[in-house]
């Protein structure tokens, strides 16, 4: 395998506002099968990005939105794709603190992006390796919601 690429961090303050935000490319291959030449590395996008921004006024509360993308990646043995398809995952989150209580509220897929909403994981054949289920290039845990009370003890 060879694998070179590069990644850029932003990180950006204004008053009670933080934004951070990167992007990475990735140049990923391996020797093809018959020798002849390079292919991609498997499960390994050439481009991803991400971005984050929270609103924090400490002790009162905090408000943050991220939105993460994930290019396309290349396929082993899978008999209905080559190529993945790209994605996005976004959150929210908020939390109030009143005292020494907190109290959050976190939502993470808001998309509702599963790889199992287009197609089975599971093959439909035994595949000649004895795997029955393809590779996971995708969140699969769909959209989610957790709240929850933070109490701090002590000082």
């Amino acid at each position: 395998s060879e694998i070179r690429g590069a990644e850029l961090l932003l990180r950006y303050r204004w008053r009670d506002i933080k934004l951070t935000g990167s992007y990475l490319y990735t140049d990923a291959t391996k020797q093809s099968e018959d020798g002849l030449g390079r292919e991609p590395l498997t499960l390994t996008p050439q481009h991803s990005a991400g971005a984050v921004i929270m609103w924090e006024e400490h002790g009162s509360h905090l408000v943050g939105f991220e939105a993460y993308y994930t290019g396309t990646q290349h396929l082993e043995g899978n008999p209905l794709r080559n190529r993945s398809d790209a994605y996005w995952h976004l959150g929210l989150l908020g939390q109030i603190t009143i005292g020494k209580v907190s109290y959050f509220l976190n939502a993470e897929n808001l998309l509702n992006v599963r790889q199992t909403k287009d197609e089975s994981l599971v093959l439909p054949e035994q595949a000649p390796s004895g795997r029955w289920t393809t590779d996971i290039w995708s969140r699969n845990d769909g959209f989610t919601v957790n709240a929850g009370v933070r109490i701090q003890f002590g000082d």
